[in-house]
């Protein structure tokens, strides 16, 4: 077994400079939401310092696992290399602040009657845009392939919606029987129906007002019913906030992911290499009606050559999109232009593409067959910025390998004259373009956190020792 080799201290000293620029960035680009995280964490921080001077050391936990709790959407963001909407995150921090702090802490729950009732219809609403969140990230991923109409995928996600509801009474049940708390509150009955009270024994229900109960000598004022009221009360608000978000998710599916509000809550998959491929026709947002039939190769589909992991062609040729399995490879190119003056060219998507819609990013394409991924880069950039480049521009600095999802992605940097009437932009795929400073193209590069890290650290390392911004 290998052992990992310790970072030096200029690798430490670079990762901690990349992380904060990348925090800066991300500040920068969402100052709602860091202004949200901070003033929920100062005011968790408040509340723990006053428990642990009271001594209420239950709370102090409670606190602790709310510091922790508001770690998830980062979580998932940086490991899971999913897009958390800025509105489902800040509604996800406010929703774990007010059950745990001001439900438990401040006891919202007995204070306001309906806080308990509130918390479960959001948990019902967002737990079904995750349920078609889940779907969605099925769908593109290349290992699996789930083609669901838009009523089916409401289905769903009204489902995964009820049993993660379920699944929390549950919890509920067993913290109450187990350790002895009362997490499904009780509710006081003052009236019972029931067929057992029928003085003939038919199955007729008999109303009996309660007057009295006594209970070990003290007087109650009805019978107090333990949790089932508000087990099926939580459940039947869970199943509404379901119901709402399901209905929304299928018109948002049905109109091909138009529309504004529904996007704000969907969780939605940013790591480049998973990124559609043509011929699933589409994301989920794009769906195949039942009566249609996905046909094996789509006409006219472009083909690309298979490779082995060290770049060697194997001699196998398929249609672009052709799932690969073991060590097969596809070959992609990244190209990043730059000037005289050493300022890089972004270029914004197309609102239609498949990967990183409307976004700022470098000139990115597939390696067709019976090219090399350097022509591929020339061919990509003339395509989408009319810049004819000779081969000699081209310098290849590095070669990304994802395994997982069996592509060989190498990296270009080349120098042209970026002047804007010189470029003619293929509007299918470009729809405008901005130069960036040395310093301003260090940070994008940094903020690239759907990138892998050695990707970044490499472009950066290059762009710092190899490109000057000079006058020529």
């Amino acid at each position: 077994m290998k052992r990992k080799q310790s970072l030096t201290k200029e690798e430490k000293r670079r990762r901690a400079q990349l992380s904060r620029a990348k925090m800066k960035a991300e500040v920068k680009a969402h100052p709602w939401l860091a202004a949200a995280y901070f003033i929920l964490r100062l005011l968790v921080l408040a509340v723990m310092v006053l428990q642990i001077t009271n001594r209420e050391w239950y709370d102090v936990f409670l606190c602790a696992l709310t510091l922790t709790l508001f770690f998830i959407p980062s979580f998932v963001e940086r490991r899971l290399h999913i897009d958390v909407p800025n509105t489902l995150e800040v509604i996800i921090l406010l929703f774990i602040f007010s059950a745990e702090i001001l439900g438990e802490i401040q006891e919202y729950y007995l204070t306001f009657p309906f806080w308990d009732t509130m918390l479960h219809t959001i948990n019902g609403f967002l737990m079904a845009a995750i349920g078609i969140a889940m779907v969605d990230i099925l769908n593109r991923s290349r290992k699996f392939k789930v083609r669901l109409s838009p009523v089916f995928v409401a289905v769903v996600a009204f489902c995964f919606s009820m049993t993660i509801g379920v699944l929390w009474e549950f919890f509920e049940y067993g913290m109450d029987c187990f350790f002895g708390m009362d997490m499904q509150k009780d509710t006081w009955i003052t009236v019972v129906n029931s067929v057992s009270l029928h003085p003939d024994g038919k199955n007729i229900p008999v109303s009996v007002p309660i007057e009295s109960v006594v209970v070990n000598g003290e007087t109650w004022r009805g019978y107090l019913d333990i949790g089932l009221h508000d087990t099926m009360k939580d459940l039947l608000v869970n199943f509404i906030g379901a119901v709402i978000f399901s209905v929304i998710g299928m018109f948002y599916i049905m109109g091909r992911g138009k529309g504004w509000f529904a996007p704000r809550f969907i969780p939605r998959l940013k790591k480049e290499e998973l990124e559609q491929r043509e011929e699933e026709g589409g994301s989920l947002l794009d769906p195949i009606p039942l009566d249609e039939a996905v046909p094996d190769k789509p006409e006219g589909a472009e083909m690309m050559d298979v490779y082995a992991s060290d770049g060697q062609p194997t001699g196998r040729r398929v249609s672009r999109g052709t799932a690969l399995t073991g060590k097969e490879f596809y070959q992609g190119i990244h190209v990043f232009l730059y000037d005289g003056k050493g300022r890089f060219l972004l270029q914004k998507r197309s609102e239609n593409a498949h990967f990183r819609p409307g976004r700022w990013e470098i000139t990115m394409g597939h390696v067709l067959s019976g090219e090399s991924s350097l022509e591929c880069a020339a061919r990509e950039v003339e395509e989408e910025l009319g810049l004819k480049l000779p081969p000699e521009s081209f310098i290849k600095v590095y070669r990304m390998v994802t395994e997982e999802d069996h592509f060989l992605t190498d990296i270009y940097f080349a120098q042209a004259k970026l002047e804007e009437r010189r470029l003619r932009l293929q509007k299918e795929e470009v729809t405008g373009v901005q130069l960036l400073t040395q310093e301003e193209m260090l940070e994008f590069i940094k903020a690239m956190d759907y990138r892998p890290p050695l990707y970044r650290q490499v472009l950066c390392q290059y762009i710092e020792a190899c490109i000057k911004e000079k006058t020529v």
